[in-house]
């Protein structure tokens, strides 16, 4: 801990090191005749470099009355120009020592020069911080033509996109909007796939505060990580979109991709459709397989029909309105092998083999809508509903068995068919309500749920027990399982003023989760040709009831230059379950907890701050570890839950540094945090030595596993990401570069022996990306994880693992329309069980043409996968086992693909 200690104090050090006094510049421009004020002329402030482009500060106008003010300005020279049509231009140097510059009326002289005649040379600001915001200047990174959010994104030092998952320095990001609007529900990859990177003019990368929070004005610490993508004026009226058609095939198959997208904005009325089918695993509504090089495919081999809709719009002038509906069906063949190596006492341990076939259908709709009503200037609602539907079928195949060194000590060869519905759905109520004094408000929140799923399996399984073959056995069973849990919780806040700079909240919260879960097996009767015999060490019946009730307040002071506020929060928690088979048993448990939270923010100065949370919380177990009925889905391992699990007691911190440079546009964002939990749930994983009843009638031969959820304390983890972006002028290229580190401490227990799994990983991520013309667009990344693992039960098993990727993505784009695209991907596995260590590469590569008007459409030929070596392997380790996981996945194939896009904004 004494390394992340003293990264705290050089970081708080290094901040005041950069501090520097703030001066501003000001003016009235006139006429000639001194008395006609000026309004709206060009300002214009760029730092006065002796080599290369200037860099612009600042771009403005003036207001009604000519004045204008440039704010938190840093001691230096300056170029301050200043426009207006019919006058020449006021240009002059200005040179800040040690105080703010007031130029008094400036007179402006008639003359011949327009702003059409003046030429500006200057660079673009590509990052700004402002307060806890890093802004990104979109027109400061060069993309080809055809590239979408994501391409721009991936260009931004600090943010990273792994799939479909996008983080930003360091922390997953988990919500994207549009102009401040939600997009297609918030979904990251669905928004990034769907908007053209040609229409976005800023990017904006903040920790988001609750609606609640947002609008009582205190800082409670729980922030979501979220994305704001700011498109241009001139593109906010119009239509864009595209639409592609693709045919090809593989080896066994024909390939086919088709699909599109449409957008209409109208100012504050937008509406998009997308759709799209495929058999290439393009999923989320992704489109990159009609433009350039496909994605990397996830696992398996899925035909995909997908589509939709999102809407947003002003209702008059108190309703804010965002709607969005999705619709998916994907059908997934997927093999996969499987290695767990548990870790036992025995130096040998014990070694699960696995092989799975698995052919699925799933149906989808999912539905969101935000309502915002402005009552008055006193009073609003906001109603935000979200529901989720899903249908499913499955049919797998398995073959398994457990060893022990060159022992064979158990087999399983099973075939399961089933299928389930459910659905999801929350809402939550928000009324805010502001007195007439400021800082006076109230706000009530109710958030609801309702979770439902219910489903249906049939498993014949033959098991063979080496050591005891008189327990082998064949089962063919039905199970029938239902689970419907509902919640309710709602907030109470109420802010008062302290002074002019203080704050009180006081606030209540009350939760209620009741639920139920049922599940009954029936074994096959030959007598009767039907699923008619119950099993009743298998079937169970079980209920439960969680309420939470937390009061308390807290403190917050603020002024320009740091926020601080306080808190602690009383809280009864209760736990009551009923099991009603196959015997009755009732269980109460009570809890009282202290749950204090802190959060501290200073600014350094405009261009820099820090920030620090803590926050102290409670989860409670889930019906699913609640519930004391065997699972015996799998017959080698079987799973139960545990009726006494009390609820986890967690403590998490983040501190925050961020900085960005404007005069070398260099950003730098660094991150520490950490969590420790009282009473984590974890799992008992009790590997049989020998042959034991664990229940009525069920028996765990040797080498036969069980599961059980227990608490356990020694959970801790700490985290410290780094990321740092700047220009290299001399190659016009953009450098980021990202290093991580993080030390966790994960308790376990096997056969009731107690295991720390200590982590330690180390990664360092290198990305260069072009920043020349729409024309030669590459980005070159490198990425090297390194994750050492410790236990305690057996140092034998102690082991290193390494991953590293590498890759570039090169687009060519000639004046006359050809196009050229590849993208290498190489993977480095080291330290994997034997058989899942692999060096692969991945070599994808497009030729076209473009054609029509303006290039907007095109038509070309892609291999993916040229050297047909594309593979899917993960690796996981945990305090009870280490696994390697091999999944079959799409390899070569060719499309023959055409798009058009679809360009028409209004002047």
């Amino acid at each position: 801990m004494r390394q992340y200690t003293l990264l705290i104090w050089l970081l708080f050090f290094a901040s005041f090191r950069g501090y520097a006094q703030q001066y501003n510049i000001s003016g009235t421009m006139l006429g000639i005749e001194g008395n006609e004020a000026l309004p709206d002329a060009t300002i214009r402030l760029t730092k006065d470099e002796h080599f290369g482009e200037d860099t612009l500060l600042y771009a403005g106008v003036t207001d009604d009355k000519g004045y204008f003010k440039i704010d938190n300005l840093p001691s230096g020279k300056y170029k301050l120009q200043i426009s207006y049509t019919g006058f020449d231009s006021y240009k002059k140097i200005i040179e800040i020592k040690d105080k703010s510059i007031e130029l008094g009326k400036i007179i402006m002289h008639p003359g011949s020069n327009t702003l059409n005649e003046v030429k500006i040379v200057e660079k673009i600001l590509a990052v700004v911080q402002k307060d806890d915001t890093t802004e990104y200047n979109a027109g400061a990174y060069k993309t080809h033509p055809d590239a979408d959010a994501s391409d721009l994104v991936k260009k931004m030092p600090g943010v990273e996109l792994n799939g479909k998952e996008v983080k930003a320095h360091g922390e997953t990001v988990t919500k994207i909007i549009v102009d401040g609007k939600p997009f297609f529900g918030n979904d990251p990859y669905a928004t990034l796939s769907n908007l053209p990177a040609d229409i976005i003019d800023k990017v904006q990368v903040y920790n988001e505060k609750s609606e609640q929070e947002q609008f009582t004005g205190f800082n409670e610490g729980a922030t979501t990580k979220t994305i704001n993508i700011v498109t241009k004026k001139d593109k906010r009226h119009g239509l864009f979109g595209k639409a592609g058609l693709g045919y090809g095939g593989d080896e066994s198959d024909t390939r086919y991709a088709t699909g599109g997208n449409i957008h209409s904005f109208d100012g504050d009325r937008r509406m998009s459709l997308t759709l799209q089918s495929n058999n290439i695993n393009l999923q989320n509504f992704g489109d990159q397989g009609m433009q350039g090089i496909p994605p990397a495919s996830g696992a398996g081999n899925a035909h995909i029909n997908s589509g939709g809709l999102n809407y947003s719009d002003k209702w008059g002038k108190k309703i804010d309105i965002s709607a969005s509906y999705f619709i998916n069906s994907t059908d997934n063949n997927t093999d996969r092998q499987t290695r767990k190596q548990y870790i036992l006492s025995q130096d040998s341990g014990e070694v699960y083999n696995e092989i799975n076939s698995a052919v699925s259908t799933n149906y989808s709709h999912r539905m969101n809508l935000r309502m915002n009503y402005t009552i008055d200037s006193m009073n609003s609602i906001l109603f935000v509903p979200q529901l989720s539907l899903q249908k499913s079928y499955n049919n797998s195949m398995r073959i398994a068995n457990t060893m022990q060194a060159d022992t064979l000590l158990n087999a399983s060869n099973s075939n399961t068919a089933g299928d389930a519905l459910g659905y999801n759905f929350n809402s939550s109520l928000l009324f805010r309500h502001r007195f007439h004094k400021k800082g006076r408000t109230f706000s009530a929140n109710v958030f609801t749920g309702n979770n439902y799923n219910n489903g249906s399996s049939i498993m014949q399984s033959e098991n063979i027990f080496y050591s005891n073959r008189s327990l082998d056995d064949t089962l063919n069973q039905q199970s029938k399982t239902l689970q419907n849990t509902f919640s309710v919780n709602t907030n109470i806040a109420y802010t008062e003023p302290i002074g002019k700079k203080g704050m009180v909240q006081v606030q209540y919260t009350y939760v209620n989760t009741p639920g139920r879960s049922e599940r009954n097996v029936y074994n096959y009767s030959d007598a009767n040709s039907a699923y008619s015999i119950a099993d009743t060490a298998l079937s169970n019946t079980f209920k439960t009831g969680n309420t939470q009730n937390k009061a308390g307040g807290s403190y917050q002071y603020s002024n320009k230059k740091y926020n601080f506020s306080a808190g602690l929060y009383y809280q009864y928690a209760t736990i009551n379950s009923t099991q009603e088979q196959p015997s009755y048993t009732y269980i109460s448990h009570t809890y009282t907890n202290l749950l204090p939270v802190a959060s501290f923010q200073y600014k350094v100065s405009s261009t820099q701050n820090i920030h620090f949370n803590y926050i102290a919380s409670t989860g409670m177990p889930s019906v699913y570890q609640l519930q004391d009925v065997i699972n015996n889905n799998n017959p080698l391992q079987l799973s139960t839950g545990n009726p006494l699990l009390r609820q986890p007691y967690q403590h998490n911190f983040t501190v925050r540094y961020l900085r960005t440079n404007v005069e070398r546009h260099t950003s730098l964002n660094t991150s520490l945090s950490g969590n420790i939990t009282r009473d984590q749930i974890t799992n008992n994983s009790i590997i049989a030595v020998h042959d034991s009843i664990i229940r009525q009638n069920i028996i765990l031969p040797q080498g036969g596993q069980l599961s059980i959820p227990v608490n356990i304390n020694g959970y801790w983890n700490v985290r410290a990401n780094v990321s740092y972006g700047l220009p290299i002028a001399l190659i016009k290229c953009n450098l980021n570069l990202n290093i991580n580190g993080g030390l966790s401490h994960n308790p376990g227990i096997i056969n009731n022996q107690k295991n720390y799994d200590e982590k330690r990983t180390a990664g360092i991520g290198i990305n260069l990306n072009s920043n020349i013309s729409e024309y030669v667009d590459f980005i070159i990344t490198s990425n090297t994880n390194i994750s050492n693992d410790v236990n305690t039960l057996n140092t034998n098993l102690d082991n290193t693992y390494i991953n590293e990727l590498t890759a570039l993505k090169f687009n060519w784009l000639t004046k006359s329309g050809f196009i050229f695209n590849t993208e290498f991907n190489y993977t480095s596995n080291a330290g994997n069980a034997a058989g899942y260590n692999q060096d692969y590469t991945v070599w994808n590569i497009s030729v076209g043409q473009k054609l029509f008007k303006k290039h907007m459409g095109d038509i070309r030929f892609t291999i993916y996968d040229v050297l047909n070596e594309n593979s899917n392997i993960q690796h996981t380790v945990t305090e009870s086992y280490i696994a390697d996981v091999r999944s079959s996945i799409l390899q070569r194939y060719y499309l023959v693909t055409f798009t058009y896009k679809i360009r028409d904004f209004k002047k």
